[in-house]
């Protein structure tokens, strides 16, 4: 099994050299055990969907992305060589460095973000998530670049209900209500320092990275995103993952 740190498809590419100024860098957080997942003996960002792993989907979105510059890929441990092997196969030279992740979410995004060299803006993504469009992309770094950080989000489209013991306590006013999706996109000192602070604080079970943004005063830009960008969690997300991919081949012959 070959190093992280050595292995000639993750390090050395040219573009390393360059400054930090307007660099962007993505952080894909794929080191998941997919315990919700069923119907497979490995996690699912290395389950295929119509023949290809959907961890190298995701890859294959930043890979072709000019504005991005380089990707660190949080990784489960315990199935290294199965991402050396998709990086290799699909030759994803732009992930420069794998990097276990930690015990909770916060603690691989926070692992992933200290292994990226200082930039500009760095764009947090689930490696699970498939269908994450180019333009989200770009539009969630240009709103970071003008307010610090972004979330792309779509309208909710069901009733949102808060329930406390068993009883329904509270249905919020859909109208002002959004799904959380990804990327997060967020100036790199901004970030850093949001990670810092939660440490100092004993957060260590923020869902995701605006949380920590906003608790040090940060403002989080809504990008509008798409019903197509979900995460696969469910055996059920699978299957629609699957259609999805079949139609598109079928009606137009395009590969996502």
């Amino acid at each position: 099994m070959r190093s992280p740190l050595t292995s000639p498809s993750v390090t050395g590419h040219p573009s390393d050299q360059a400054g930090a100024a307007g660099r962007v860098s993505a952080v894909i957080l794929a080191g998941g055990s997919g315990s919700r997942f069923t119907g497979s003996f490995i996690p699912k960002q290395f389950v295929q969907v119509a023949g290809k792993p959907i961890l190298a989907y995701v890859l294959e979105t930043y890979q072709n992305l000019s504005l991005v510059d380089d990707v660190t890929l949080v990784i489960n441990a315990k199935y290294e060589q199965l991402y050396y092997d998709i990086v290799d196969t699909y030759k994803f030279f732009k992930v420069r460095r794998l990097v276990p992740g930690g015990e909770s979410r916060q603690a691989s995004a926070a692992a992933g973000l200290g292994a990226v060299e200082p930039c500009d803006i760095v764009v947090m993504q689930d490696g699970v998530r498939p269908f994450t469009s180019a333009r989200v992309i770009m539009e969630a770094v240009e709103m970071a670049r003008q307010v610090g950080a972004a979330n792309v989000m779509v309208r909710a489209l069901d009733t949102v209900v808060e329930s406390r013991d068993g009883f329904i306590a509270q249905i919020p006013d859909r109208t002002h209500l959004y799904s959380g999706q990804a990327p997060q996109a967020f100036r790199y000192d901004l970030l850093v320092e949001a990670h810092r602070q939660a440490v100092a604080e004993g957060i260590t079970e923020a869902s995701d990275d605006a949380q920590l943004v906003m608790k040090v005063g940060g403002r989080v830009g809504l990008v509008e995103g798409s019903y197509a960008n979900f995460k696969i969690t469910t055996y059920e997300d699978f299957l629609f993952a699957s259609c999805m991919v079949e139609h598109q081949r079928s009606t137009t012959g395009d590969r996502w």
